[in-house]
């Protein structure tokens, strides 16, 4: 059994401990420009040591959540615009899901992105980017044989279809709006239903880039988020208040 490096275990605790600071900010209901406890007072809060403390804090900064100010203090800044957006998928990767209207806006986000993604990939795929994706095509449709949840497949393809692009940051943007909704989409595909449909869409996402459409992509595209924002309305139990596909979306069945 392959041992992880140590270079790979300081990550995950430093990335658990970032967590674990965001959720009592966040508990704690501290405002806007509030000082923060100090470094020895947040180090025994969470059981580190200060060199620890100070390498998560560091991350912290470069995140834009909190502001250290020379002989005054940490400070924290508005998470709500000023943080990265790092920051809120930090919080879900730690079990604090996004709330409905962050669920919403990263689809408004994400729409352009994935749109723009499958006009590349019509463009720059290649043999090998094709055999990727359906290799998971193959997996997908071996784990509903048996009623699996598919998603980790899910991502899977969407990772396969945006490499196809050879843009290195749009996968690296893509792929943190994927980390943010992990958790929801495992509820998500537990009704293998669900599963079934999306493998559908994914199969026919396939076959138009690999025949090189990039009309018909892009409106199977739109349609695959189109069901995605009203699955989250769904999971979430809410009401969506907007839509966040333009209203150019194709009206029939994808």
């Amino acid at each position: 059994m392959v041992q992880p490096s140590p270079n790979t275990r300081e990550n995950s605790f430093r990335s658990e401990l970032i967590g674990k600071m965001l959720a009592f900010f966040k508990e704690r209901q501290y405002e806007n420009g509030e000082r923060l406890p100090s470094e020895r007072a947040l180090a025994e809060r969470f059981g580190v040591g200060r060199n620890a403390l100070r390498e998560a804090l560091s991350t912290l900064n470069a995140l834009r959540v909190i502001e250290a100010r020379p002989n005054s203090g940490i400070y924290l800044r508005r998470m709500s615009t000023d943080s990265s957006f790092e920051t809120i998928v930090l919080l879900a990767e730690m079990g604090e899901p996004p709330s409905q209207k962050e669920v919403q806006e990263t689809l408004e986000v994400r729409w352009p992105l994935e749109m723009r993604a499958v006009q590349l990939a019509c463009e720059r795929r290649t043999e090998a980017d094709l055999d990727s994706m359906a290799s998971v095509i193959t997996a997908t449709d071996a784990v509903l044989a048996v009623g699996g949840n598919i998603y980790a497949l899910d991502t899977a393809f969407h990772i396969a279809l945006i490499k196809c692009t050879h843009n290195d940051v749009m996968v690296r943007l893509l792929n943190s709006f994927y980390r943010l909704s992990e958790g929801r989409r495992h509820a998500l595909f537990a009704d293998p239903k669900r599963g079934a449909e999306t493998a559908h869409q994914h199969e026919r996402i396939y076959e138009a880039i690999r025949k090189r459409d990039s009309n018909a992509v892009t409106q199977l595209m739109e349609a695959h988020i189109h069901r995605a924002s009203i699955y989250w309305s769904e999971i979430l139990g809410e009401a969506k208040s907007t839509d966040p596909l333009p209203s150019t979306r194709p009206s029939g069945p994808i």
